[in-house]
């Protein structure tokens, strides 16, 4: 036997049991790859330095103290004398630097954890349309496996009406050829099973020799959206990009303040203890930088561009959402005018026409080609009604993304 032929004999006679090893619900797999998936690493790294900046900006004082110590001796006539200085200055903002910056910090870190919140409705949304397809591609072997019955059913009818004399050697032929598509159809469900569930693994971060089986039905149950105003107002309060955009624009206006107020000068106090001639000398001191050459004209410019450039992207966020929930919305309602085609009489419809035309097959009263379209109708109009249901799977997955929930 061939590579080939070893290959397809696995696949069609794969166990499903055996690949059933660890069972998980859509709301287990979503806790999953929140809790493990390496795509949250870099947005929680980044969630967790921002807060140590704001920890860092929060601080009173943002310099250490300044020792001066001067010591040596004093040459004279009279003698030798040591004179001591000692000193120690704390630098200090007054003109509203730490207010700024402590501002821009924590609006940096309320758009880094709500970049990080994104990426999780992102993660979640697509675990869900990983998972319904997952769920469609276990129903599409089921059927495959039936069609596969169907179709040795047809063979074993036309060879034994080929030796009652009521039926001919073409017919057996079509009804092998058929056998042989229906064997090729199981291959591909289960080529698609595998496939989907490895990319399931994949967004779960688990490893590739764990197997898992996702549990529960794709839902057929069809629900009227709400009305895109609605939508787009809880986009508006709870899609945490658009919440990151505008924490953006805002730090970035802070940056512009504390760069304003960075170019006035920062005054040091403190005390100093000299000891000179045998006298011992305290005195308080003052001193201030002079803001005459260096007016912070780089931190202005740079400050000023960035403000402008996270207006601009707030603005464009703003329309992307907006846009996003008119499609997402579209989308699902023509995945749920598709779904509600398949009625429960159209698929009851299907399954009655299957036996009625494989009995009256049996009764010599139809042909094989009009047992075989008959057949293919059928599987085809199931296949259809898996299919719209995976596509009504993902819309509302869209669909609960654009709007920014997570569950």
């Amino acid at each position: 036997m061939s590579p080939t032929l070893r290959l397809i004999n696995a696949l069609l006679f794969l166990p499903t049991a055996a690949l059933a090893a660890r069972p998980l619900t859509m709301q287990q797999s979503v806790a999953l790859a929140l809790e493990q998936s390496p795509r949250l690493i870099e947005g929680r790294a980044d969630a967790a330095a921002a807060q140590a900046q704001l920890e860092g900006a929060s601080l009173l004082l943002q310099s250490n103290p300044q020792l001066q110590a001067a010591a040596g001796p004093r040459l004279r006539e009279e003698g030798t004398t040591l004179e001591l200085n000692l000193g120690v200055s704390q630098q200090l903002e007054v003109f509203g630097q730490r207010g700024a910056r402590k501002d821009a910090a924590r609006a940096t870190a309320s758009a880094s954890q709500s970049r990080l919140e994104a990426l999780k409705v992102d993660l979640a949304a697509e675990v869900r349309q990983s998972f319904g397809r997952a769920l469609a591609a276990e129903r599409a072997l089921r059927l495959s496996e039936d069609g596969l019955a169907l179709a040795e059913e047809g063979r074993k009818t036309a060879e034994e009406r080929l030796k009652a004399g009521a039926a001919s050697h073409i017919e057996v032929n079509i009804a092998r050829v058929e056998l042989g598509r229906a064997q090729r159809e199981k291959v591909r469900a289960t080529q698609q099973r595998l496939q989907s569930l490895a990319e399931l693994k994949l967004l779960l971060n688990l490893d590739a020799s764990e197997d898992v089986t996702p549990e529960g039905e794709l839902s057929t149950v069809v629900l009227a959206p709400p009305a895109f105003t609605v939508l787009v107002e809880q986009a508006t309060q709870q899609r945490q990009d658009l919440r990151a955009a505008r924490a953006d624009w805002e730090a970035a206006r802070a940056e512009v303040r504390f760069a304003s107020r960075d170019a006035l000068p920062r005054p040091s106090v403190g005390v100093s203890y000299g000891r000179e001639e045998n006298d011992n000398i305290v005195q308080g001191t003052l001193s201030i930088d002079l803001p005459v050459f260096n007016r912070n004209p780089a931190g202005k410019g740079t400050s000023l561009a960035r403000e402008r450039q996270a207006q601009q992207r707030l603005a464009a966020t703003e329309r992307f959402v907006r846009t996003e929930v008119e499609l997402a919305l579209n989308r699902y309602r023509a995945a749920q005018a598709t779904a509600s085609v398949y009625g429960a009489d159209v698929l009851s419809a299907l399954q009655e026409n299957l036996s009625l035309v494989t009995e009256a097959y049996r009764a010599g009263k139809v042909d094989y080609l009009q047992l075989l379209i008959i057949r293919r109708e059928a599987l085809d109009g199931r296949r259809g009604y898996i299919e719209a249901l995976e596509e009504l799977n993902a819309a509302s997955a869209q669909l609960i993304k654009s709007v920014g929930a997570l569950q």
